[in-house]
């Protein structure tokens, strides 16, 4: 029953996230006009389901990272002004519906209150690694992208073996500061030293890392790795689908689990101009949304969380709209996996 899922959710993350709030949507109260925030709200209608596919909303409104990184803060607000936008999305896409085969949770937003960037990561990772361990996919909304830290941690004390696709301008493996001290640049680094879980490097791909915008260190880092870095130059000259399948295909081979990580800088800035770091050139708004349902539907990807979308920065909720339409499209994706 989702009642009791929605209790035992609610279990797991006493004291360590606040309840969604409510104040979020504001329902039309028409079944025949229905939208994804109708869903998530009325839990206590819903009797038996045979439903296993169970997506996990998790708000980290964590920019601590971001700042230590020297960018422009800005990005704990995010969760907020995506979840507006997403509520409102109806759950159908011109074909199918999409709670027919998966049910959608939001379990809140993480209590950051008073916690060092350290202590918040921790606490990040005990969460994320617990839903993953009942059986739920996490998608978690950011926040910088140090929260990929914690969530590769997560994911790599579930899974045997895991691969990491990161959709991004940048490479983020960028040394900690004074070798201690983590970062929005520092993810990937963080969680490739990280001595309790079995990182492999081969399985590690960086997907869309821009001109001018990564080091030639950084690069030879990620090589020692045994990783793939797919250049946005060589994905506009092999064509953007071909690239994303092998992409996919390194990044899942031989790994029991998938974790996809999105930075919205790596989407054009005239497509998405609220991130962090806004770039000149990048991927279109169809190429994000085609990325974020490819990612659903492989069957391997367990965990994915979208990060760097600062709405200080932007224009008409237009780049809020866009990760919200992200998460609606991975949600598809994970629907279309029982088609």
């Amino acid at each position: 029953m989702l009642t009791s899922l929605r209790q035992t959710i609610a279990e797991l993350l006493v004291n360590k996230v606040a309840p969604p709030k409510h104040e979020l949507f504001r329902s039309r109260h028409d079944i025949s006009d229905p939208r994804i925030g109708d869903y998530l709200f009325s839990y206590e209608q819903v009797k038996e389901t045979q439903i296993n596919t169970v997506a996990v909303l998790l708000s980290v409104p964590q920019d601590l990272g971001v700042s230590r990184n020297g960018g422009r803060a800005g990005a704990a607000a995010a969760p907020y002004a995506i979840l507006q936008s997403l509520y409102k999305l109806t759950p159908f896409n011109g074909e199918d519906s999409l709670f027919d085969t998966i049910h959608l949770i939001d379990a809140g937003t993480l209590l950051l209150n008073n916690l060092t960037l350290e202590e918040g990561q921790a606490l990040q990772e005990n969460v994320v690694f617990t839903l993953l361990e009942h059986g739920f996919i996490p998608i978690i909304v950011g926040g910088g992208h140090e929260i990929a830290y914690p969530n590769g941690a997560a994911i790599g004390l579930h899974a045997m073996s895991f691969g990491i696709l990161n959709f991004d301008a940048h490479t983020d493996v960028r040394p900690l500061l004074d070798e201690r001290l983590g970062h929005s640049g520092s993810p990937f680094r963080q969680i490739a030293e990280r001595e309790d879980i079995a990182f492999n490097g081969n399985s590690f791909v960086e997907f869309g890392i821009q001109p001018c915008a990564s080091s030639r260190s950084h690069c030879d880092y990620i090589h020692r790795l045994g990783g793939t870095i797919m250049t946005y130059t060589s994905i506009r000259q092999t064509g953007f689908h071909t690239s994303l399948q092998e992409a996919l295909r390194i990044a899942e081979n031989d790994n029991d689990a998938l974790y996809v990580s999105f930075d919205i800088d790596a989407i054009a800035s005239a497509y998405a101009p609220g991130v962090s770091a806004p770039a000149a050139i990048g991927f279109t708004a169809d190429e994000f949304i085609e990325t974020a349902y490819m990612a659903g539907r492989n069957p391997k990807t367990r965990l994915v969380d979208f990060v760097e979308m600062n709405p200080l920065y932007d224009i008409d909720n237009r780049t809020a709209k866009l990760v919200a339409l992200g998460i609606a499209s991975f949600c598809f994706g994970l629907a279309a996996r029982h088609t």
